[in-house]
């Protein structure tokens, strides 16, 4: 029978445990972030073996996240069209091309194009591969599926960089780009045999009274539903705290106003890296059960009301207590969005419902960092952390008032 490898067993507990297709879906992800982060600590040295200025060195690391952001919510769109596994297999085969061009690229202008084209086909790997882990996992479990995916990312994420730099202090500079190419191929080889061997009809689940032009009927529903517009808001909160704040101007304010040092923030932000990844299995089980909202609103109004202390006073002893309670708060929330959008979407646009949330998300990325420095340039780093905290206020207080519960005793239909 096809597909009997992939029956969904039971735990002690009478609830399904997590299928071997979602787990590789979860490692696919993984690799295609690889794309990003195996490569920080190398890029800005090969743009400086190019003769590229400082400007040029960060266009090279932004023109990567700028194909993402341009192409969420077109692979999204494809996604709800077309089977989600092929789609994240070609966005991976572009990848592994794109990392090994690099290697190869001859100057700096060649070297941008390939790095928007690499952040294009890691955009594709993403959303596809998202779609795939929400749409493969048991609706009682999506939110712990979403986490596991989430948690394996944070460990491409941590693990990155220390992995390329080693790559390059043995081989070059031009190493690391090959090692992410073998990677992303590796996982889609290893894994393409478990995930082909899922029915097409859990892929495809039209609703029975689907009419030629749901497509665009659901793309409508999402557009003028307040509990997605909200929740659209949130990923932007969470993206805006993590690259504006956590990235940005947290070790800004570190360096320069607290004057701890780099091995410090180091440990400080490995150690949140950490409670992160501790924290996930648990989080995304409790949304399934209690509830979505009950587990974002909190963690994200900690988050909000403990990010102005840095701007109180320069203690290190704050500076570390704010960055753990505001690290581990935003661990609780920042993987359940996406299992809520997933409950409110159609069937006929869960793609592009999750293309345009993760192009919120990449957005604030994109702007958040930007928008906060030139706060801390031309005011100080007290109206950055004001404004931003503002932001996040704004749209948790927001999804509190208006998103419904999906999930939990208290769930509605929605």
């Amino acid at each position: 029978m096809a597909g009997a490898g992939l029956r969904r067993r039971k735990r002690d507990d009478g609830r399904p445990r997590m299928e071997p297709a979602v787990l590789v879906a979860c490692f696919c992800v993984a690799a295609a972030q690889s794309a990003w982060t195996i490569v920080i600590p190398v890029l800005p040295a090969l743009a400086d073996d190019m003769g590229a200025n400082a400007t040029a060195i960060g266009l090279a690391v932004a023109v990567f996240g700028l194909g993402r952001l341009l192409v969420n919510v077109p692979a999204g769109i494809l996604s709800d069209r077309l089977d989600p596994r092929w789609l994240m297999f070609a966005g991976m085969g572009g990848v592994t091309a794109s990392q090994f061009a690099i290697a190869f690229a001859p100057n700096l202008d060649v070297l941008l194009v390939l790095r928007f084209l690499a952040g294009v086909a890691g955009g594709v790997a993403l959303t596809s591969g998202t779609v795939l882990v929400a749409t493969l996992a048991d609706e009682e479990r999506r939110g712990h599926a979403l986490s596991v995916m989430q948690g394996v990312q944070l460990s491409a994420s941590g693990l990155g960089p220390a992995i390329g730099g080693l790559v390059a202090a043995f081989f070059g500079n031009r190493a690391p780009f090959l090692a992410c190419g073998l990677f992303a191929i590796a996982v889609c080889l290893v894994g393409a045999r478990t995930l082909l061997a899922v029915p097409n009809d859990r892929l495809h689940q039209k609703p029975a009274d689907e009419v030629p032009d749901a497509h665009a009927v659901s793309t409508w529903r999402l557009l003028t539903d307040r509990n997605y517009l909200a929740v659209c808001g949130i990923g932007f909160s969470i993206f805006l705290h993590r690259f504006g704040g956590v990235q940005s101007i947290v070790p800004l304010i570190g360096y320069t106003i607290v004057g701890i040092s780099v091995a410090h923030m180091g440990v400080l932000l490995g150690l949140v890296t950490l409670l992160n990844f501790a924290l996930l299995p648990f989080v995304g089980g409790m949304s399934d059960r209690r509830g979505r909202k009950r587990v974002i609103v909190p963690g994200i109004l900690i988050a909000t009301v403990t990010f102005p202390l840095y701007a109180a006073d320069d203690s290190v002893w704050l500076f570390t207590l704010v960055t753990l309670v505001a690290g581990v708060a935003m661990a609780v929330s920042a993987p359940v969005p996406s299992a809520y959008v997933v409950d409110i979407a159609p069937p006929t646009a869960r793609g592009r419902a999750l293309g345009f949330y993760r192009t919120c998300g990449d957005l604030a990325a994109v702007v958040g960092p930007v928008t906060l420095g030139f706060l801390v340039d031309h005011g100080n780093h007290r109206v950055a952390v004001i404004v931003m905290a503002a932001v996040m206020l704004a749209a948790v207080a927001a999804f509190a008032l208006v998103a419904q519960e999906t999930r939990g005793p208290r769930a509605k239909t929605v």
